[in-house]
């Protein structure tokens, strides 16, 4: 089983994805990516709903056991032993998809409400920042043997 930390990650980032095209069409509210991310993590982890689930447990678990739980973000997929014995790795691809996800949602906000040169330079730099320095530090860890 892939960390919890791996299938929120993986299922914010899918559904941030899914309403990129939305932020290029149409300004957003500034609430909307953050529950984009909250909604997109809970739709990732809800087939291990079996570990708390009062009633239905059994039923529930064999969900998660099943080829139908890769309707939430991939979650029967993260957990085969392919990328379960691979820990570290499955979170740093799941952080770096997500700031990935982010950047490009963060841009495709920033190209819709362009309006001068001053307004978008910022968001573009957050944009590359927010996907361009993590994937330099999980470099710089594994050169240095941190993970």
């Amino acid at each position: 089983m892939a960390p919890a930390l791996v299938h929120f990650l993986v299922g914010a980032a899918l559904l941030l994805l899914l309403a990129t095209p939305l932020a290029l069409r149409y300004r957003l509210p500034a609430w909307v990516p953050l529950w984009l991310v909250a909604v997109g993590g809970l739709w990732g982890l809800f087939p291990d709903i079996h570990h708390i689930a009062p009633i239905y447990g059994a039923e529930l678990h064999a969900f998660h056991d099943t080829q139908w739980a890769n309707l939430f973000a991939f979650h029967y997929t993260l957990d085969r032993p392919a990328v379960r014995t691979q820990h570290n790795a499955s979170v740093v691809g799941a952080i770096l998809f997500f700031f990935a996800a982010t950047g490009t949602f963060t841009l495709a906000a920033a190209v819709h409400a362009r309006t001068t040169i001053a307004e978008t330079t910022a968001p573009h730099l957050v944009a590359v920042a927010t996907a361009v320095v993590p994937a330099l530090l999980v470099v710089a860890a594994m050169n240095g043997g941190l993970l």
